[in-house]
């Protein structure tokens, strides 16, 4: 019997994605995003009586958006512009 391995789809693509994927997603662990289900900023749900719980990419993508919303915008080194007024005589 040979297995076969399905599509690489996009995590924005999916409905849901589990802890791990989400931990991933924004670079957190897996209790980090359990507390975010916790708190109600991240919907979690089952989709199996007894299955593993799982994450809605709908509240995934509004948490990620609204923290690159809030994060300062990256800005390039600074440019000084030094200038010698000194008079010669």
């Amino acid at each position: 019997m040979q297995i076969q391995k399905s599509e690489y789809v996009p995590w924005r693509d999916r409905a849901f994605v589990s802890i791990a994927e989400a931990g991933e997603i924004v670079a957190r662990s897996t209790d980090w995003v359990r507390n975010r289900v916790a708190e109600g900023r991240l919907c979690g749900c089952r989709i199996t009586p007894g299955g593993p719980l799982v994450v809605t990419v709908r509240s995934l993508v509004v948490l990620v958006d609204s923290a690159l919303l809030a994060a300062p915008a990256a800005r390039g080194p600074r440019l000084y512009l030094a200038v010698d007024n000194t008079l010669e005589m």
